[in-house]
């Protein structure tokens, strides 16, 4: 059921639901008129107004069942209503309780007057309704596991100098790990990986182009990714690691099982000039590439 289905669904049941209990309703304006009680008794004022308010916005509420209209522009617009309407409904529950321990407590009585009862079963009626309708949404489109999973990598690699901080000390003065040069990165992000990915590939060779073929660090064939690590020495690096990069892509984008690629470039000197620049200008759909990703980690502005 599409949003705008239930929403209009919604507002023809609601409709019917009132009509089913319109004479309910009418029996609880004749007990509230058939009342003689004294001006004071908060218990008697909060009943009439419940009564009478509800008793007409119930109504008014379902005037139309059509969206758009002059009071539903649209189904989101519906959906806000319907929970403001829930939410006044519910308030007015919580003041009949109140009216009810208040008036136990003064007159020293088990149970509270019959009108307290006939406002509670009309609020109840209206409650359960909107109640219904709302279990009756329909859930928003579930998340694409392989989308969820490409970007919980993509923060992986966003955060890897994180990780390479955190090896610097031991906490019982044991054998440190130190990332030195590009085979260190991909040891470390490896493992990194394997804690979140249960095939994690290593080193896969691409479909020749050109009469050479290229091979990535990492191939995860569930989400038909492929990871790429860059090791950033020194400010040079940049024009040679868009050159090799945008031949990889190329190379990526031919292979017939690969749809998205993540390329992390470690620059842990913090020695490219244009951090940003690398990052966008080799990011982006490729060809035979759905999605490119280039990542510097440590991030700069």
């Amino acid at each position: 059921m599409e949003k705008m289905e239930w929403a209009t669904w919604s507002l023809e049941y609601l409709a019917e639901a009132r009509t089913a209990i319109h004479d309910d309703f009418n029996a609880a304006m004749e007990e509230l008129r058939g009342y003689h009680v004294a001006p004071n008794e908060s218990w008697y004022s909060s009943c009439k107004n419940i009564i009478t308010t509800l008793y007409h916005f119930s109504l008014e509420f379902v005037s139309s069942t059509k969206i758009p209209s002059e009071r539903f522009a649209s189904p989101d617009v519906f959906e806000t209503e319907l929970g403001c309407y829930r939410t006044w409904v519910q308030k007015m529950a919580d003041e009949l309780d109140r009216e009810d321990e208040k008036y136990q407590a003064e007159n020293k009585v088990d149970g509270p007057p019959l009108l307290v009862t006939v406002a509670r079963r009309r609020v109840a009626d209206v409650i359960a309704t909107i109640d219904y309708v709302v279990s009756k949404k329909p859930l928003p489109p579930a998340a694409n596991p392989v989308q969820a999973d490409f970007n919980l990598i993509l923060g992986l690699a966003r955060r890897f100098h994180e990780s390479v901080l955190s090896l610097r000390d031991h906490p019982h003065k044991g054998v440190l790990f130190n990332i030195k040069d590009e085979w260190d990165c991909q040891y470390l992000f490896r493992a990194i990986l394997a804690g979140y990915i249960a095939d994690v590939r290593d080193e896969e060779w691409n479909p020749s182009v050109a009469g050479t073929s290229t091979r990535c660090e990492f191939y995860l064939k569930t989400l038909r990714t492929m990871i790429e690590l860059k090791y950033v020495r020194k400010a040079g690096d940049a024009k040679k690691l868009k050159s090799e990069l945008a031949t990889d892509f190329l190379d990526y984008g031919k292979n017939p099982q690969v749809d998205h690629v993540i390329c992390l470039v470690y620059d842990p000197g913090q020695t490219l000039k244009a951090p940003a620049a690398v990052q966008m200008d080799l990011s982006g759909p490729k060809d035979g590439l759905s999605r490119v990703e280039v990542v510097v980690s440590p991030p700069r502005d």
